[in-house]
Protein backbone atom coordinates (compact mmCIF):
# COMPACT_ATOMS: atom_id res chain seq x y z
CA UNK A 1 0.00 0.00 0.00
CA UNK A 2 1.39 3.25 -0.89
CA UNK A 3 1.61 6.13 2.14
CA UNK A 4 -1.19 8.45 2.84
CA UNK A 5 -0.73 11.94 3.19
CA UNK A 6 0.24 12.36 7.64
CA UNK A 7 -3.19 13.57 8.07
CA UNK A 8 -5.44 12.23 5.72
CA UNK A 9 -9.17 11.55 6.66
CA UNK A 10 -8.08 12.74 10.35
CA UNK A 11 -9.44 15.92 11.98
CA UNK A 12 -8.26 16.61 15.41
CA UNK A 13 -11.87 17.20 17.80
CA UNK A 14 -10.91 20.18 20.77
CA UNK A 15 -14.40 20.79 22.72
CA UNK A 16 -13.56 21.77 26.23
CA UNK A 17 -16.80 22.61 27.07
CA UNK A 18 -18.04 19.18 26.72
CA UNK A 19 -14.45 17.77 27.55
CA UNK A 20 -14.24 16.30 24.06
CA UNK A 21 -10.72 15.73 23.05
CA UNK A 22 -9.45 13.34 20.49
CA UNK A 23 -9.09 12.61 16.72
CA UNK A 24 -11.62 11.69 14.58
CA UNK A 25 -11.56 9.33 10.99
CA UNK A 26 -13.57 9.58 8.54
CA UNK A 27 -12.84 7.90 4.57
CA UNK A 28 -15.32 8.02 2.52
CA UNK A 29 -15.25 5.71 -0.50
CA UNK A 30 -18.43 4.77 -3.20
CA UNK A 31 -20.94 6.80 -0.57
CA UNK A 32 -20.75 5.14 1.96
CA UNK A 33 -18.89 6.65 5.11
CA UNK A 34 -16.61 4.47 7.98
CA UNK A 35 -15.92 7.06 10.98
CA UNK A 36 -14.32 6.14 14.07
CA UNK A 37 -13.53 8.59 17.01
CA UNK A 38 -10.25 8.15 19.17
CA UNK A 39 -10.32 10.11 22.63
CA UNK A 40 -7.20 11.34 24.15
CA UNK A 41 -8.22 10.42 27.72
CA UNK A 42 -9.48 6.39 26.28
CA UNK A 43 -6.01 6.22 24.14
CA UNK A 44 -3.75 7.37 26.90
CA UNK A 45 -3.26 10.81 25.66
CA UNK A 46 -2.63 12.78 22.50
CA UNK A 47 0.14 11.10 20.48
CA UNK A 48 -1.61 7.76 21.17
CA UNK A 49 -4.66 8.68 19.99
CA UNK A 50 -3.51 9.71 17.29
CA UNK A 51 -1.11 6.69 16.46
CA UNK A 52 -4.25 4.95 16.55
CA UNK A 53 -6.09 6.77 14.39
CA UNK A 54 -3.82 6.39 12.29
CA UNK A 55 -3.48 2.90 12.24
CA UNK A 56 -7.42 2.41 11.85
CA UNK A 57 -7.11 4.89 8.48
CA UNK A 58 -4.16 2.41 7.28
CA UNK A 59 -6.24 -0.28 7.39
CA UNK A 60 -9.51 1.23 6.14
CA UNK A 61 -7.32 2.32 3.24
CA UNK A 62 -5.62 -0.98 2.63
CA UNK A 63 -8.98 -2.51 2.14
CA UNK A 64 -9.95 0.08 -0.56
CA UNK A 65 -9.19 -0.26 -4.21
CA UNK A 66 -5.46 1.44 -5.45
CA UNK A 67 -7.24 4.55 -7.07
CA UNK A 68 -8.33 5.60 -3.83
CA UNK A 69 -5.13 4.43 -1.89
CA UNK A 70 -3.12 6.59 -4.51
CA UNK A 71 -5.78 9.60 -3.95
CA UNK A 72 -5.07 9.75 -0.63
CA UNK A 73 -1.28 9.61 -0.99
CA UNK A 74 -1.30 12.48 -3.78
CA UNK A 75 -0.25 15.78 -1.92
CA UNK A 76 -3.40 18.31 -1.88
CA UNK A 77 -2.97 20.87 -4.57
CA UNK A 78 -3.74 24.15 -3.81
CA UNK A 79 -6.27 25.87 -4.78
CA UNK A 80 -5.72 29.29 -6.49
CA UNK A 81 -7.55 32.50 -4.67
CA UNK A 82 -9.57 34.68 -7.00
CA UNK A 83 -10.41 37.44 -4.09
CA UNK A 84 -13.96 37.41 -5.20
CA UNK A 85 -16.69 35.86 -4.04
CA UNK A 86 -18.19 34.08 -6.82
CA UNK A 87 -15.23 33.47 -8.96
CA UNK A 88 -13.57 30.26 -8.52
CA UNK A 89 -10.75 28.51 -10.35
CA UNK A 90 -11.85 24.98 -11.15
CA UNK A 91 -9.80 22.30 -12.81
CA UNK A 92 -11.34 19.45 -14.38
CA UNK A 93 -11.05 16.05 -16.50
CA UNK A 94 -12.39 15.27 -19.77
CA UNK A 95 -13.52 11.19 -20.10
CA UNK A 96 -10.21 11.15 -22.29
CA UNK A 97 -8.04 12.06 -19.39
CA UNK A 98 -7.32 15.48 -20.70
CA UNK A 99 -7.42 18.08 -18.07
CA UNK A 100 -9.31 21.70 -18.36
CA UNK A 101 -8.50 24.67 -15.97
CA UNK A 102 -10.76 28.05 -16.20
CA UNK A 103 -11.65 30.68 -14.13
CA UNK A 104 -15.69 30.63 -13.58
CA UNK A 105 -17.87 33.40 -12.37
CA UNK A 106 -21.30 32.52 -10.78
CA UNK A 107 -24.11 35.02 -9.78
CA UNK A 108 -27.78 35.35 -9.60
CA UNK A 109 -30.15 36.42 -11.90
CA UNK A 110 -33.06 38.63 -11.75
CA UNK A 111 -35.70 35.56 -11.58
CA UNK A 112 -33.16 34.43 -8.90
CA UNK A 113 -31.60 31.41 -11.41
CA UNK A 114 -27.78 30.65 -10.93
CA UNK A 115 -26.30 31.82 -14.04
CA UNK A 116 -21.96 31.27 -15.14
CA UNK A 117 -19.29 32.28 -17.43
CA UNK A 118 -15.96 30.20 -17.87
CA UNK A 119 -13.06 31.42 -19.34
CA UNK A 120 -10.46 29.50 -20.34
CA UNK A 121 -6.48 29.62 -18.57
CA UNK A 122 -4.67 27.87 -21.95
CA UNK A 123 -6.82 29.98 -24.08
CA UNK A 124 -6.74 33.79 -22.28
CA UNK A 125 -3.93 33.00 -19.94
CA UNK A 126 -4.45 32.97 -16.36
CA UNK A 127 -4.35 36.60 -15.38
CA UNK A 128 -6.79 37.67 -18.38
CA UNK A 129 -9.39 35.09 -17.81
CA UNK A 130 -9.36 36.44 -13.97
CA UNK A 131 -10.17 39.31 -15.05
CA UNK A 132 -12.64 38.34 -17.34
CA UNK A 133 -14.00 36.08 -14.72
CA UNK A 134 -14.45 39.31 -12.46
CA UNK A 135 -16.03 41.38 -15.04
CA UNK A 136 -18.74 39.20 -16.05
CA UNK A 137 -19.81 38.74 -12.03
CA UNK A 138 -19.51 42.64 -11.76
CA UNK A 139 -21.83 42.77 -15.12
CA UNK A 140 -24.08 39.92 -14.02
CA UNK A 141 -24.86 41.33 -10.52
CA UNK A 142 -25.55 44.41 -11.95
CA UNK A 143 -27.48 43.38 -14.38
CA UNK A 144 -30.19 41.65 -11.90
CA UNK A 145 -30.31 44.93 -9.87
CA UNK A 146 -32.81 45.98 -13.09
Amino acid sequence: MVSPRPNYGITRIDQPEKKNHGYYVRITHRGKSHQKYFPDKASGGKTKALKAAKEHRDKLLSKMPKYKQEAASKKKRRIKQSGMTGVTHVVSKSTKGKTYQYWQAAWLDGDSKRKTAKFSISRYGNDKALDMAKKARRAGLRGKKK
